[in-house]
């Protein structure tokens, strides 16, 4: 897939995600995927785990302190109810790694979203390239 989409939004049940796009320094990674999550329904969920065929994708967060920055692997995330959550540089993100494709400035890859009661939905992360040393895509 190619060209970026102008709505960039999916949702299914009371989730909706909001500009899901990755972002790296290599085109062979490792790069980080961000985005907004919306839980618009009356009791919190959980995003499990993300499957892409491109890559290991791993649910991370990242931390600062002392002007060190430390990332670990966390099993979910929590997406609480009627709040928006975002997957940003300095918090929860997608962890890219093991490429086996090349990473392409705007393009597009697909991914599945797994969430613990809204099950799985359908995404398209747009692919950009890091312009801040803050987005903290390496490990």
């Amino acid at each position: 897939m190619s060209s970026p989409s102008i709505a960039h939004q999916f949702q299914k049940e009371n989730i909706n995600i909001n500009h899901p796009h990755i972002k790296f320094t290599i085109s062979s990674g490792p790069a980080a995927g961000y985005m907004t999550i919306v839980n618009m329904g009356e009791k919190p969920d959980k995003l499990l785990n993300i499957e892409v065929d491109f890559a290991v994708a791993e649910l991370h967060h990242s931390e600062i302190n002392n002007g060190i920055i430390s990332m670990n692997k966390v099993d979910f995330i929590e997406i609480p109810a009627q709040i928006a959550k975002s997957l940003k540089p300095g918090g929860y993100h997608v962890m890219f790694s093991k490429f086996n494709i090349e990473l392409i400035n705007d393009t597009e890859l697909i991914g599945v979203l797994n969430f613990e009661f809204a099950g799985e939905i359908k995404v398209v992360f747009e692919v950009e390239t890091q312009k801040n040393k803050d987005d903290y895509t390496e490990h």
